[in-house]
């Protein structure tokens, strides 16, 4: 005997047929979106300890700097043309890696950098040093290896004064550790105004 169906028959018969479909389809798009999670997942991974790896070059040399121009930790041992080729190393660590780096920190990194040194001040020769030859803590020209041609070596229209450097420094430390994701005891997710 034939049976007429009626339209909530046919309805539900529709929806037993497709539900597989549905489920089969929303379980290929939640793959694929996870798939893609975890190549994103990986590739930042990936970034941060390239990263974390150009820190750990990049750091001791910064440092390096920091103590030559505000007259603390080793700055008695560093000469003004060890500065200068310690600016070189850096320079070519960071801007070989500029695409691996937030724009934030790396403007603050030429922030320091132009407290440290007079860029483009003469051609043909090396930028100039802007941190003072004396201070209240010490007077380069008074180390063993000081000798008058030196004086050349540094910036004498346009000196810093070592809290602006020093300014700039943790300025450029605050960046680099949100670009490594350093998180504060007391903060738990770094938040950086840019």
């Amino acid at each position: 005997m034939a049976s007429s169906w009626n339209s909530v028959q046919i309805a539900t018969l529709a929806v037993s047929a497709l539900t597989p479909l549905t489920v089969a389809g929303l379980g290929y798009f939640v793959a694929r979106v996870s798939r893609r999670l975890e190549q994103v997942r990986w590739a930042n991974q990936t970034v941060v300890i390239r990263r974390l790896e150009i820190f750990r070059e990049a750091a001791p040399l910064l440092n390096q700097l920091l103590c030559f121009a505000t007259f603390v930790g080793g700055w008695k041992e560093i000469k003004p043309r060890d500065a200068i080729a310690v600016k070189r190393q850096i320079d070519e660590a960071m801007y070989s890696n500029r695409v691996l780096f937030s724009d934030s920190l790396f403007a603050a990194y030429q922030k320091f950098m132009l407290s440290m040194f007079a860029m483009y001040a003469t051609t043909e020769a090396d930028a100039h040093l802007r941190a003072p030859i004396d201070s209240q803590w010490g007077d380069r020209r008074n180390m063993t290896w000081w000798e008058d041609s030196m004086t050349s070596l540094f910036s004498t229209d346009k000196p810093v004064g070592t809290d602006e450097i020093q300014a700039a420094y943790d300025q450029l430390a605050d960046r680099f550790r949100a670009d490594l994701y350093v998180t504060h005891d007391t903060r738990p997710i770094l938040t950086i105004q840019p």
